[in-house]
């Protein structure tokens, strides 16, 4: 069985991670990738270890109870070499699959001839059926593609032991258990019978090859190799970071924990574990207000009447007003000064003269106002000095 690496073909293709909390689990790995209605989806296969048939495998979970359909092709830019897959070219491969609403998965209608060494591209256009008109809001989930062997190829299913071998396989439906996502444990007799197909497929048996990084240890599991992973970490070798963290090292990986109501999602960039923010949220969890606002998530442009750009994140107080303002929103004047400082008043902040001004030695004031009759300046005098 191989589940391959999800490549969107396209902007409106987005990778889904789900959390099961106690829900049953219906998904390999963290998640799904939510295809849009009309939109692609490529998946590369590079690690094919035996050149013959395979079953084309797709598991899917629909959101609404209508049928879709994958258009399929199977591409490569160099042509098969070996003899078993020698006479067939890729461009031969192009046919329409029906996605029942009711199904969770569906075998391929043809099988291909797939060998090692070679990079091939499994391209499916996914869509509604039986419409003409794309929906925008329309999507199906798909979870991963398995590539199942036609063991009967196989050396170690040919001659007198061949047949029991195979009636073993159908008995304990050893191969169909690969087809649900999640698969179900295995049998004694399936995990016996498997271990011989994948040692036929791979000339024997493989090295854990786990990475010193994101392993606990150098061993792994007997059957597919599985490495015990650091927190966060995955991978058959656990060598990269699980959807949703970032950071991969000898500790393993760290959440991206990405602001819910700041983020557009809860995957962030693998080596930063910068999140993709929504408009005006900034930091690296989207957690914080661009520079100019206040309030998160529900982010404001600060108030400052023109006499200050940034104010207080959370309170929405405004800081460094300029043009000798002060208070909240920089609404009035300071001491020593007098005047309205609101925006489009018009007016601005000028010095008491008192009968200097602040900061020279002459001024004697600590306040003034503007007298609302006379308009003359009326100044607050400072200990042990009166106006005339």
């Amino acid at each position: 069985r191989a589940k391959l690496c999800r490549c969107p073909a396209q902007p409106d293709v987005e990778e889904v991670v789900r959390d099961s909390a106690g829900r049953m689990v219906t998904w390999t790995g963290l998640g799904f990738a939510r295809v849009r209605d009309g939109a692609g989806l490529t998946f590369r296969v590079d690690n094919v270890p035996y050149a013959m048939d395979y079953e084309l495998l797709l598991r899917y979970e629909p959101e609404s109870a209508e049928d879709w359909e994958a258009v399929v092709s199977v591409s490569s830019q160099v042509l098969p070499t070996s003899p078993r897959c020698g006479n067939l070219l890729p461009s031969e491969q192009m046919y329409r699959q029906s996605l029942p609403h009711s199904q969770r998965y569906v075998l391929l209608s043809r099988p291909f001839c797939f060998e090692p060494s070679t990079p091939y591209e499994v391209t499916m256009r996914l869509q509604r059926a039986g419409v003409t008109q794309r929906h925008p809001g329309a999507f199906i989930l798909i979870d991963s593609l398995v590539l199942l062997p036609r063991v009967s190829e196989l050396p170690g299913f040919h001659g007198a032991e061949a047949a029991a071998r195979q009636e073993e396989l159908e008995r304990y439906q050893c191969l169909e258990v690969f087809r649900m996502a999640p698969p179900h444990p295995l049998a004694e007799a399936c995990a016996r019978l498997v271990c011989s197909v994948s040692a036929l497929m791979h000339g024997g048996a493989l090295p854990c090859q786990c990475d010193p990084q994101g392993s606990r240890s150098s061993e792994c599991q007997v059957q597919g190799g599985q490495c015990e992973c650091k927190p966060h970490v995955i991978g058959r070798r656990c060598d990269h970071c699980a959807p949703g963290s970032f950071g991969f090292g000898p500790l393993g990986c760290s959440p991206c924990t990405c602001s819910p109501e700041g983020s557009v999602s809860q995957l962030c960039d693998k080596v930063s574990g910068q999140c993709r923010c929504q408009p005006g949220t900034v930091g690296r969890r989207c957690d914080q207000c661009q520079p100019g606002h206040w309030g998160f998530p529900a982010c404001r442009p600060c108030q400052c009447n023109g006499h200050a750009e940034e104010c207080d994140p959370r309170t929405g107080t405004c800081l460094h007003c300029r043009d000798h303002t002060s208070g909240r929103h920089c609404e009035r004047c300071q001491d020593g000064y007098y005047g309205n400082p609101v925006l489009g008043s018009g007016q601005q902040c000028r010095p008491c003269p008192c009968p200097g001004y602040p900061g020279t030695r002459h001024y004697h004031g600590s306040a003034c106002h503007a007298d609302d009759e006379t308009h003359h300046i009326v100044c607050l005098c400072a200990p042990g000095y009166a106006g005339e």
